[in-house]
């Protein structure tokens, strides 16, 4: 029997770790397609006619191919009925929780990915500060909590969980966000969490 749900990704993507995070948080089975980025397969014709956008994540559910991280964990909160809103007041505080992290901590992907990949290093000392100003935010909203949005682990969690897990490589001290680093602890400990690299496929899975 195969799974219901195939998720196309990249070990090195955080977006795309958020899609099996929450697969294997959930104890969900799914099939997983590695897209080779540096080869440019994300680009390709196949690609590009299940994801426009030619990046990853993607997440195919029967017909319907679905892209862009923040949507992918919504569908499947709906979907599986598992870290979403229990009601529509719950849905979209989750809503605005994924719009404001996106912004938030967006900067803390920049600096990884400039260090990591080699990109422009003129940039990094606007997207160190960047970093360490929305850290500090996110840092200040968990103090006295135990998830993003209260006490239940939800899809704000698993949203931002693979940006603050690959800090280290973001030139970041996660010790200087004592919450931050407490919650990260605390993801760590749910079940079927993992830290991105033992969690990431790095070839076809199902």
């Amino acid at each position: 029997m195969s799974a219901e749900f195939t998720v196309y990704g990249n070990f090195n993507s955080q977006p795309a770790t958020r899609v099996v995070l929450f697969l294997s948080m959930a104890g969900v089975p799914y099939a997983y397609r590695h897209v080779d980025l540096r080869g440019g397969q994300q680009k390709s014709a196949d690609y590009l006619a299940i994801n426009r956008f030619g990046r990853v994540p993607t997440l195919v559910h029967g017909d319907l191919s679905i892209s862009e991280s923040g949507v992918i964990l919504t569908y499947l909160a709906e979907k599986t009925g598992r870290f979403g809103g229990r009601d529509e007041a719950e849905r979209i505080k989750l809503a605005e929780w994924l719009s404001w992290l996106a912004d938030v901590l967006l900067p803390v992907q920049r600096a990884r990915a400039v260090r990591k990949f080699h990109g422009d290093a003129n940039a990094l000392p606007w997207i160190d500060a960047a970093a360490a100003g929305g850290l500090a935010q996110f840092d200040r909203h968990l103090a006295g909590r135990t998830f993003i949005e209260g006490e239940r682990l939800s899809i704000a969690d698993i949203f931002a969980f693979p940006w603050i897990d690959l800090v280290e490589e973001s030139n970041i001290d996660i010790a200087t966000y004592p919450n931050v680093q407490a919650w990260h602890a605390r993801m760590l400990a749910q079940p079927g969490a993992k830290r991105q690299m033992a969690l990431m496929p790095q070839q076809d899975v199902g």
